[in-house]
């Protein structure tokens, strides 16, 4: 997709993306990975669970296509970031949060440092396919082979079409299966809770969560 798209979503405010509160299966799966403190969280936007992150002594990166919801993100953390110039982009930073605003695809293991583990609740799934293969390969080059905690949804495309875009557990073993051991923590049919999905005729939406080793 094209960065003019992700751009326009975030000018106009068109971002039923962004959820308005801390995701529960980040609150639930925190402890695997409560030793590990840098998170990297990529597509990050201003997501609140950035926020419950900090608060768990993690120190946290992320990178962002739009300027917008990385300024938003500050200003609802409360933070005043510095900023400085990254590649094509910019960097934002205060205490113990950075945030690359710019193409996930400029960045590197050097821009990222050590980082120990991975947050994806809105990249995979925010991405067609023919992105896909080409995030997750990235993904695990520049983050050195990190574990993750990935959160995917999974419904009917011929019914309804994406973002976000549904992936299965097969397509999760593509990308991932050669190089993670990949454990499904949970999943639930959670159609009740996405009325605008529920009216596009759909009759299951699944989200799943995986642990990536």
């Amino acid at each position: 997709m094209e960065h003019d798209f992700w751009h326009n979503k975030w000018e106009i405010q068109q971002i039923g993306f962004h959820l308005d509160y801390i995701h529960p299966i980040l609150k639930r799966s925190i402890g695997l990975f409560a030793a590990q403190k840098k998170v990297f969280v990529p597509l990050c936007g201003k997501s609140l669970d950035i926020g419950y992150l900090l608060g768990q002594g993690c120190q946290v990166v992320g990178v962002e296509l739009s300027e917008i919801a990385v300024s938003e993100l500050f200003e609802q953390l409360q933070l005043k970031p510095s900023i400085s110039i990254w590649g094509q982009g910019k960097r934002y930073q205060a205490q113990d949060i950075t945030i690359f605003v710019g193409d996930f695809f400029a960045i590197t293991a050097a821009d990222l440092g050590n980082v120990a583990w991975v947050y994806d609740r809105g990249a995979l799934i925010a991405l067609p396919d023919e992105l896909r293969v080409r995030y997750s390969k990235h993904l695990d080059e520049i983050t050195c082979h990190a574990p993750q905690l990935l959160i995917t949804l999974d419904y009917d495309q011929d019914i309804a079409s994406g973002p976000p875009f549904a992936i299965s557990g097969d397509e999760v073993m593509v990308h991932y299966g050669q190089s993670y051991q990949v454990k499904l923590l949970e999943e639930a049919d959670i159609i009740e809770d996405e009325p605008k999905f529920k009216a596009k005729g759909l009759p299951w939406f699944f989200q799943r969560a995986y642990h990536l080793s």
